[in-house]
């Protein structure tokens, strides 16, 4: 299983996948949307986990964008700002956000519910 995670902050990449990779799930991460869409163009990931709000693209037009070119992937979105208009947005979409802070217990349930499947855990 791989998952890619799209966040402008380094250090709280690095700790996504510090959790992800202690459950058995291989995780890349870039601190910069476009790239983020150039990885998923050149490789396949079973979910990309996105952060709302980046400089140069803003994680709801990376998911648009990302749906239209593959319109059954799975994402969730992260936010420290999940005000109503964002759970309405992610809710249309079928995406699910997850609301930051959060745990490491509630970032693999959520994983758990995009994928529709169980992971190793530890």
């Amino acid at each position: 299983m791989r998952i890619l995670i799209i966040d402008d902050d380094e250090i709280f990449c690095r700790l996504l996948v510090e959790i992800l990779e202690a459950s058995g799930i291989q995780a890349l991460w870039t601190t910069d949307g476009l790239n983020g869409y150039e990885m998923l163009t050149h490789a396949d990931y079973d979910l990309c986990i996105i952060d709302v709000r980046m400089p140069l693209i803003l994680g709801t037009e990376l998911a648009e964008a990302i749906r239209e070119d593959r319109p059954q992937a799975k994402i969730i979105l992260a936010s420290a700002f999940a005000d109503e208009a964002l759970q309405d947005y992610a809710r249309h979409k079928g995406i699910m956000l997850l609301s930051k802070p959060f745990t490491a217990n509630r970032l693999l349930d959520t994983v758990e519910l995009a994928l529709g499947e169980s992971i190793g855990r530890n």
